[in-house]
């Protein structure tokens, strides 16, 4: 597989010089994403060290110059400043944020908030673009962050004859809206190859996006007519013969799936997909060439009353040899780092729905501002085996680096195999004292580190740095 040269980046410290107009906010703003970052919580009570910070905090997401936009500049910015000259992989992918359990305390009228996807409970919802390096899946960053939800009297599709609309009119648009704004802000690379799930298959997305610099990766939903073909796609790919196979590992507790070693048979071919029927009167080309894959578990290693592994993937990269193909499914498979990026924001790690903010505008910019930190945490925990020679300034400034140098002792055990492997002030270095003052015992046995570890050592980690430097400043 071609792999691109791997550009060492950094990442400027937190703040928002000039994104508020008003140098107070923008310091306040500074401190509570700190904090939310050390303390790993969004509950502002744990945030503030006293009451005037708690109110302090309160105001900042009541504050009107303190814009959802605004956040979301600053988050994206600090990731255009690291690609250049990289071939880079974007992510895009939607989730849910479910506040039910406090409807109590919100307003059915609030604009900023509506139903999510039962169509009961209150919430909204978060579509991030997550940029990863293309040599190794390291996130670097978000290339565009979007937060939208539902009205409550919203009519159903039928009602609003939801398929004539033009793609702009319709929620689905956000996949385009996101590629669109991601190729902008990530000019400055050299590559870029848009991944997304089988919402975003949409022949204007197919059509519009893809550039010389610009590729797509879709997971395909629709069994589209073929330009030059009486056959379906679906049914093309169906009538190829394998040219390769490899082994998917299926772990325990998947939903659905038995564990397994499945034994996955590949195929693809190159494609002409039809401009669909309702789009006939528009400008949109009759055809788009494209490559599309298929990679079908055997039926040797289906267990009985089990659906097989498939998926089916569009991209615009070249695909002529099975190493092509493998290289496409190593890519679209990383969305697992989005799915573990989302799970660090909700469930296993800053259980951002547990807020009890009263207000949607002020919800949406806490959850920007944890997706920032979610995202620490992430890379926090990828880098836990120094794979990707990161430095340890990627996460923490000099004087929490300072404070990890004393603490880093106190980790360590006695045999070869309890001391810290990875060179100094590395990211790597960094993760490891971490994950030991989150209760990794520090063995390889004993597997790595994962997000709920390295929180829970971020948390103690916090303790002692805030103790370290009141003792500092008393002395």
């Amino acid at each position: 597989m071609t792999m691109s040269s791997m550009v060492e980046t950094s990442q400027e410290p937190i703040s928002y010089p000039g994104y508020f107009g008003d140098k107070r906010l923008e310091a306040r703003g500074t401190s509570i994403l700190a904090n939310l970052i050390e303390k790993g919580t969004v509950m502002l009570n744990q945030l503030a060290t006293n009451r005037a910070e708690l109110v302090g905090a309160s105001r900042f997401f009541d504050n009107d110059k303190v814009s959802v936009d605004a956040l979301v500049q600053e988050a994206t910015t600090r990731c255009q400043q690291n690609v250049a000259g990289l071939n880079l992989l974007a992510r895009q992918d939607t989730s849910e944020i479910n506040y039910q359990r406090h409807a109590g305390i919100l307003n059915q009228s609030d604009a900023d908030l509506g139903p999510v996807g039962n169509n009961r409970d209150i919430g909204f919802f978060l579509h991030p673009t997550l940029v990863l390096e293309e040599q190794n899946g390291f996130p670097l960053g978000f290339s565009h962050i979007s937060l939208f939800n539902r009205s409550w009297e919203k009519e159903t599709k039928e009602e609003r004859k939801y398929k004539p609309l033009p793609i702009t009119e319709k929620e689905s648009y956000r996949w385009l809206d996101s590629s669109f704004r991601t190729k902008e802000l990530l000019s400055q690379a050299n590559r870029v190859t848009i991944i997304a799930d089988r919402e975003a298959d949409i022949y204007e997305e197919l059509v519009t996006v893809p550039d010389e610099r610009t590729h797509l990766i879709i997971r395909s939903l629709q069994n589209r007519c073929l330009a030059d073909r009486s056959e379906k796609l679906f049914d093309r790919l169906a009538s190829l013969a394998p040219v390769g196979s490899y082994q998917l590992t299926i772990n325990q507790g998947q939903k659905k799936r038995q564990p397994r070693e499945a034994l996955m048979e590949v195929k693809f071919t190159r494609v002409h997909l039809a401009r669909p029927v309702k789009l006939s009167r528009s400008s949109y080309p009759e055809q788009v060439e494209l490559f599309a894959m298929e990679a079908r578990e055997s039926d040797q290693t289906v267990p009985e009353g089990e659906e097989p592994v498939l998926w089916r993937l569009l991209t615009t990269h070249e695909i002529t040899t099975l190493a092509d193909a493998a290289q496409i499914i190593y890519w679209y498979s990383l969305r697992w780092l989005i799915e573990q990026l989302f799970r660090t924001l909700k469930h296993q790690g800053l259980d951002v729905e547990s807020s009890q903010l009263e207000q949607g505008q002020g919800l949406k910019k806490l959850v920007v501002m944890a997706l920032t930190a979610a995202l620490r945490i992430l890379q926090l925990v990828l880098e836990r085996e120094g794979r990707n020679g990161k430095p340890g300034t990627l996460v923490f400034d000099t004087d929490e680096l300072a404070g990890l140098k004393i603490l880093v002792k106190s980790c360590e055990g006695k045999t070869p195999s309890q001391q810290n492997p990875f060179p100094e002030w590395s990211l790597a270095w960094a993760a490891w004292i971490i994950a030991r003052l989150g209760g990794w015992k520090g063995y390889t046995k004993a597997g790595p580190a994962g997000p709920i570890t390295m929180k829970r050592g971020l948390d103690k980690f916090n303790y002692f740095f805030q103790g370290w430097l009141l003792q500092k400043m008393c002395a």
